[in-house]
């Protein structure tokens, strides 16, 4: 062999050398120093979590009833994965869809291929992730199911837990609703670290759902899968398993009982109002408006310590139509004008002028500011006659220049005059000229803080939030001479005039003329004066306690503030409310004292009750009716508002709904309240209850053969001859659903 061949050998022996060298560096490389990774990396790639989502917490009346829980649910899923798996052309998949919606139809409940696809089409669901298309199917399609897995890849029956809403729509404003998070709401709501939301997670909209979400949501717990490389599943690490964590309950002041009666008697209200025809005064020119009634709410305060007993709001809706979110024909009808908004917790976030309910905190104006005896307004204990009109002592005349907003003439309603006027029988008659000459006096003589009367209120906790643990609460509206100055600067297009007038001051002395009080901030300002002068935040949150009963967290009574009330105003004040039920002069002794208009023959040589009528113009439409009322007088137990839309004079209509419920509470005669099972069961009780009384009351021999109990029902209802009936499992009682019946229907009007 020559030299240069063997010099190539030697350059070919290097290089096959060095690629050996190399590849063994390499192969030591990726087992030794990047074998672990590599395992970790290959691990990864075939494990998938599954993210388990826990149950809510419950929410409780102040007595542990659960008013809000967790139930079982059938529901129609479909797996991702194994429809894409599936390979089906459009056509096919479109027909698929079209079965899965006709049997869901079929089995009663309303489901369109739009609504698959658009679940289907859900960017929260991940590829492994079951899709529920339809909640609340008949278990009898996981049969139809279940029989036809080729012809429907991916599609299961399977149980769920959703929010159950126990009672139905009762303290539905209260409780809210829950439904999936949108966008803006996963960017912007900050949970706790181990509460991390997901994009498919159902979350509290309203209420106390609302309010308190970071202690009803649960921690959710996970599943772990092994998929091959076709991304089939293998097995399940039941090892690596962690259970979720369900969510802590939520105790209320709330008694569901007393919410029951307060939510009846203000529907039964409202309907037997519409149905009033109003009476065209003589003179006259136009008809009065129709009492259209929209809605109303009722707001129920333990004075000693601000807990919310009760809180109605009318019309009202069901929060179990929200599982899996509501439609949008839903929530369009929820929140139509047309429909009087049912979804707007008028109790905290309706705004209302409160008319004469409003003269206590005037009449506490001019006691302490020393308005009386001064000018033109008597010592309170001097009695004269109130001949039923007022001209303002600043009028110049009925001209645009004039020194008075509205005119120069103030009346009574109906000019009605009254003899012997002071201080007590002021509010027991409820004479406006009364106040009248309070409200302008305060504003002309320069000696008054000319914002009394507006300064008190806002003592009483008018013209801001409560503060109740609720969304969505509206702060009300005092107006002042400045805020009327601020508004024209704003916008005087809207607010054209900038100037203040003693009629002005009038208007507002007897709660017009832009006074705007909630329901709530009403009934806690006579909280106020009953309680002799503590303005406790209202509070409808009793404790959070894990589900095992541990506790979490309390709320006790929080001390807004307090008024000073003089001794002696206070009793004048007194006598004159407490007049207003007992005195046969009292704008409402009718209510309290008879059931033809409505009220009761309520007891109150042993439970007096101190109240005050409302009645505020509303332009274009019928009056708002209002009343607020505390029993017993000297020591309440509870303080009572009533305000009812367009409804008309408060001693006619709000007065006898809290004369009626008053008399319940403090007599303890109030009714269990139904759940929403139950309330069906009664209704669907209620004919063949009836068609049994009707039987019983004949005495024709054709009638026996009605005798016979029914029993070709599966599911009821079922009657017997002894008049009991069964239905979904439960027994009503015909002569205590009869009874009830009689008495909701009438029986104490």
């Amino acid at each position: 062999m020559d030299t240069n061949s063997r010099y190539r050998m030697r350059i070919l022996a290097v290089v096959a050398f060095s690629l050996f060298a190399a590849l063994t560096a390499r192969l030591w490389f990726l087992q030794v120093l990047t074998g672990e990774e590599a395992a970790v990396v290959a691990q990864t790639n075939i494990l998938r979590e599954i993210r388990v989502p826990a149950l809510r917490g419950r929410i409780l009346d102040v007595e542990g009833r659960t008013l809000v829980g967790n139930r079982l649910t059938t529901m129609v899923t479909i797996n991702r994965r194994s429809l894409d798996d599936a390979d089906l052309t459009g056509e096919q998949r479109q027909t698929m869809l079209t079965e899965i919606a006709q049997e869901v139809n079929s089995s009663g409940l309303l489901l369109k291929v739009t609504d698959i696809e658009r679940s289907l089409n859900d960017s929260s669901f991940g590829r492994y992730d079951d899709v529920p298309v339809a909640v609340d199917v008949d278990e009898e399609l996981l049969i139809y199911f279940g029989e036809r897995p080729n012809e429907f890849p991916g599609v299961k029956v399977v149980d769920s837990t959703v929010r159950a809403y126990l009672y139905g729509d009762l303290a539905s404003h209260i409780l809210g609703w829950v439904g999936p998070i949108n966008g803006g709401e996963y960017a912007s709501r900050r949970p706790p670290e181990n509460k991390a939301y997901s994009l498919r997670d159902e979350i509290g909209k309203a209420g106390i759902e609302l309010m308190f979400e970071n202690d009803l949501r649960g921690v959710a717990g996970r599943r772990i899968v092994e998929v091959d490389r076709l991304g089939q599943i293998v097995r399940e690490r039941e090892e690596l398993f962690i259970a979720p964590i369900p969510g802590d309950d939520v105790r209320l002041t709330l008694d569901i009982n007393v919410q029951y009666l307060a939510e009846s008697e203000l529907e039964r209200t409202i309907y037997a109002q519409r149905l009033v025809a109003p009476i065209k005064e003589k003179d006259a020119e136009e008809d009065p408006p129709e009492f259209e009634v929209p809605g109303g709410a009722v707001v129920i305060l333990d004075p000693t310590d601000g807990d919310v007993v009760a809180m109605a709001s009318y019309p009202t809706f069901d929060p179990n139509e929200s599982i899996g979110g509501f439609s949008r024909d839903q929530w369009e009808a929820l929140n139509d004008p047309l429909n009087d908004l049912p979804m707007f917790n008028r109790a905290i976030q309706g705004e209302y002028a409160p008319g004469s309910t409003f003269k206590l905190f005037t009449a506490h104006a001019a006691w302490h500011e020393e308005v009386f005896g001064v000018g033109m307004v008597k010592p309170a204990d001097e009695p004269w006659d109130d001949p039923g009109y007022y001209r303002l002592q600043s009028c110049v005349g009925d001209t645009d220049d004039s020194a008075s907003a509205g005119g120069c003439m103030f009346r009574n309603a109906g000019s009605a005059p009254y003899p012997q006027v002071d201080l007590v029988r002021a509010f027991t008659v409820s004479s406006d000229v009364y106040f009248y000459i309070i409200g302008e006096s305060i504003y002309i003589n320069a000696q008054h803080n000319e914002t009394a009367i507006q300064d008190t209120a806002e003592e009483y906790g008018m013209g801001f939030e409560t503060g109740i643990a609720l969304p969505f609460e509206q702060d009300g509206f005092l107006p002042t001479p400045d805020k009327r100055q601020d508004r024209h600067d704003a916008n005087p297009v809207a607010f054209p005039s900038a100037r203040w007038y003693p009629g002005d001051n009038v208007n507002t002395a007897i709660g017009q003329g832009g006074v705007l009080v909630t329901p709530l901030q009403l009934a806690n300002a006579y909280a106020t004066f009953a309680n002799n002068g503590t303005i406790w935040s209202p509070n409808i949150a009793e404790e959070v306690t894990t589900q095992e009963g541990d506790m979490m967290r309390t709320f006790g009574p929080r001390a807004m503030g307090s008024v000073e009330i003089d001794p002696e105003f206070r009793v004048r004040a007194l006598a004159g409310l407490t007049g207003v039920t007992s005195d046969e002069d009292g704008t409402a002794y009718e209510a309290f004292n008879g059931r033809s208009t409505g009220g009761t023959y309520f007891p109150l040589e042993e439970f007096p009750v101190a109240a005050k009528t409302g009645t505020a113009e509303v332009r274009g439409k019928a009056d708002t009716s209002l009343f607020a009322a505390f029993g017993p007088a000297e020591n309440p137990s509870y303080v009572i508002v009533a305000i009812l839309e367009e409804a008309g004079f408060g001693s006619r209509v709000a007065a006898p709904l809290v004369s009626r419920i008053l008399n319940q509470l403090l007599t303890d005669a109030v009714a269990v309240a139904p759940t929403a099972a139950e309330s069906y069961a009664q209704a669907a009780a209620l004919p063949l209850c009836l068609n049994w009384q009707e039987w019983m009351n004949s005495d024709r021999l054709s009638q026996l053969e009605g005798s016979r109990s029914a029993t070709d029902s599966e599911t009821g209802p079922i009657i017997d001859a002894d008049g009991k009936v069964r239905v979904r499992g439960m027994l009503i009682e015909c002569q205590a659903l009869l009874l009830a019946y009689g008495e909701l229907a009438g029986g104490t009007s």
